[in-house]
């Protein structure tokens, strides 16, 4: 329930929009990756049917195959992606390495200051306590990728950042073309 109410905090935004029938089919998919799959089966078919068709002029098969395999590509990464959400850490391991963390917390300040001189044995014991801390945090994060909301993957911005390279590309303007013009608007205008 959470998770639902902070992804609809965040939505996408989809380039065209989603007609209603693609709201109702959204809708009705269940299961952890059911939508993701039917986004990916849309797209098989619509690149299919785009070929068949000839609405991408006149493309070999081997680029419209290519389009199929990095999309079949994106699929697979997010399936990675999910198996590294859903898995989780072993156990004992995570519990193995918050116990070094504290017996090395206790043992390394112990031992420094023996061996060394007192100013010494205090700056290389803070920096080691610090350094396995750290990992241990990183470690802890890396844990579970997709729930903490500061370290989060930006995916609204790239979703943004790629929207607006889509809408870019397809607007079939080119800057020398845009420069061009001007120019020939301002010699029109002078003239």
């Amino acid at each position: 329930m959470l998770e639902a109410r902070k992804s609809a905090a965040r939505p996408f935004t989809v380039v065209g929009g989603i007609s209603p029938q693609e709201t109702a089919g959204l809708r009705s998919a269940r299961g952890s990756a059911a939508k993701v799959n039917l986004a990916f089966f849309w797209l098989q078919e619509f690149i299919i049917r785009e070929s068949l068709h000839g609405s991408f002029g006149n493309v070999g098969p081997p680029i419209v195959s290519r389009l199929q395999q990095y999309s079949s590509d994106g699929h697979l990464w997010f399936n990675s992606a999910r198996k590294v959400s859903f898995i989780p850490f072993p156990f004992p391991h995570a519990q193995l390495a918050s116990m070094f963390v504290c017996i090395s917390s206790v043992l390394i300040p112990t031992l420094m200051l023996s061996k060394t001189e007192f100013y010494m044995g205090l700056s290389l014991n803070f920096a080691a306590i610090v350094i396995i801390a750290g990992i241990n945090e990183v470690a802890k994060e890396l844990e579970s990728p997709f729930q903490s909301i500061p370290n989060d993957i930006p995916l609204n911005l790239f979703q943004e950042q790629f929207n607006e390279a889509l809408i870019t590309t397809f607007s079939g303007y080119h800057p020398d073309f845009l420069n061009l013009k001007m120019k020939r608007k301002d010699i029109s205008e002078n003239a």
